[in-house]
Order: C-alpha cells, then structure tokens, then sequence
C-alpha cells in the first residue's frame, strides 16, 4: 500500500468516526411518546413497525393509533374502516380525548374522558400508577389478569375490557388525593366494539412501561403504528431529513457520493503532485 493509499484510508477512517458520533447525536430526541426516544417517556423500545399509509393494511398486524394529535380526513377514516371490516385490529391509545373526533367518524359510541385517574388500591407510592384487572374476553389480554396503568383516562361506551377497583377517581386537581367533589368509584378504562379498542392509557407503549406489562405487549404483535397521526414521530429536521434520505433512493445515492467526495478529492490531489 502507497503512502497516498494509507493517507486516503486514514481520512475515510476518520470521516467515518466522525460521523458515527454525530449520527448518535442527532438521531435522538427528548420528545414524549417519540420513536427516536430512547429515555423512559419514548417508544424506541416497543417492537413495532412504523407505517404512513393507511391504504392496503396488513390484516395480520395490530394497527397502533398512540396519543393522536392531528386530524384524519375522510379519505383515512375510509381506509381504516375497510381495514376493520376487513377483519383488521385497531387500537386507540388517548388519554386527551383528541381520539374522539376519529371515533365519531367511526360511528363509534366510545369515547375517552380527558381526566387522570388515581387509586387508593395501590402497590406503588405514587397513586396514579396502579393495576386494573381484566374484564373482559379478548385476545388482547389472554393469559392477563391484571395490567398496570400509569395516570389513565377513563373510556365509556364499548364492551369493558378493564376496569379499575372502586377506590379510584377522576383526580381532577392533579394532587393525588380525593378531595372536593371527587368522589371514589369503578373506572373502565380500556373498552372494544368489534376489533376496534380504545385504550385510555398512552404510556402503556412508553419504554419505562413495557416491562410492566409484557404479556399484553406480547398479545399485539405484530405492531404497526400509524407514525401520521401518532406522537411517535419528531420534529427533529435532522431525524427527519435522514428519514426521508433513506426512503428517497436517488437522495441516497447523493448522500453516499458526497460522503466520499473528500477522500476522492484529497487521493486524486496526492496523485497530481
């Protein structure tokens, strides 16, 4: 090997280092609910895949709406009854009732209650992370008799499939204590009409959660989340430019070209002298 040779193989090396540690760096995000999140309050441990078509579903997966926070159109709902005529499972996890509209549209009667739920019947200091038992008979929660939520909504209207126990209520003011008007009572907080479920527990699919259920995480597989109207994308342009490099073939092969053009360049200058 040349001197040159050796020099153009350091830089390379170099470059690729670099951009390993930059790669890492940017990659990630803070943002709740996020893919990209690999902290407690993100999704990058649930085993799931990404999809953002609603056309020509998979039958064979679970489709995974979590924490909603953007509109469908007509076209979409569309798409997503076909889906569950067709035999598709679709779960709804929303705790802010932003899932309400979607389930209207639906011609759903649930719908979800946007008020935290605290317990007294409790394993855990904190009185808004507590276990609900199973209610229900659905392959959801097969071999389940128990799921731990953390801070759920309530759901009305559907088949219950769990349910809290009586020393629970809507802890409106936030402070983890029943207090004026509120009063103790039965919750359910997880209900299905057909193969449509709501769930009104968003953090069931965070990473921090997912070892506290793992049956139920086991039940849904495979898993496929709707990333348009999901919080488990990113804002993040730099995330988002790579994503659409990778999806974009062309913009690929730009990216490979260019990342070689300085060892190209410096090797063909060595070669001049």
């Amino acid at each position: 090997m040349t001197q040159i040779e050796r020099e153009a193989w350091a830089i390379l090396l170099i470059l690729l280092l670099a951009a390993a540690v930059a790669y890492a760096h940017v990659t990630t995000t803070t943002e709740e609910y996020s893919r990209y999140n690999t902290d407690w309050n993100g999704t990058s441990a649930l085993p799931a895949e990404e999809i953002r078509d609603l056309r020509n579903l998979d039958t064979a997966a679970t489709l995974l709406i979590l924490a909603p926070d953007r509109p469908f159109t007509a076209e979409e709902v569309g798409y997503l009854q076909t889906f569950l005529d067709a035999g598709g499972r679709v779960i709804v996890a929303d705790e802010e009732g932003t899932a309400n509209s979607l389930l209207a549209d639906l011609g759903s009667t649930m719908r979800v209650r946007p008020q935290n739920l605290a317990s007294l019947e409790r394993d855990r200091a904190d009185p808004g992370l507590f276990t609900v038992s199973v209610v229900g008979n659905t392959s959801l929660f097969a071999g389940v008799g128990t799921v731990r939520v953390n801070r759920p909504a309530a759901v009305t209207g559907g088949e219950p499939l769990l349910e809290t126990a009586i020393l629970t209520w809507e802890d409106g003011d936030g402070d983890g204590r029943i207090s004026g008007d509120e009063v103790f009572g039965t919750a359910v907080i997880c209900a299905a009409e057909g193969n449509l479920t709501v769930l009104g527990d968003e953090s069931l699919f965070i990473n921090a959660m997912l070892a506290e259920n793992p049956q139920f995480i086991e039940n849904i597989q495979p898993i496929r989340v709707d990333s348009i109207h999901s919080r488990t994308g990113t804002a993040n342009p730099i995330i988002n430019t790579r994503l659409w490099i990778q999806e974009t073939p062309p913009a690929a092969a730009a990216a490979a070209a260019l990342a070689i053009l300085p060892v190209a360049w410096h090797f063909g200058r060595k070669r001049d002298d």
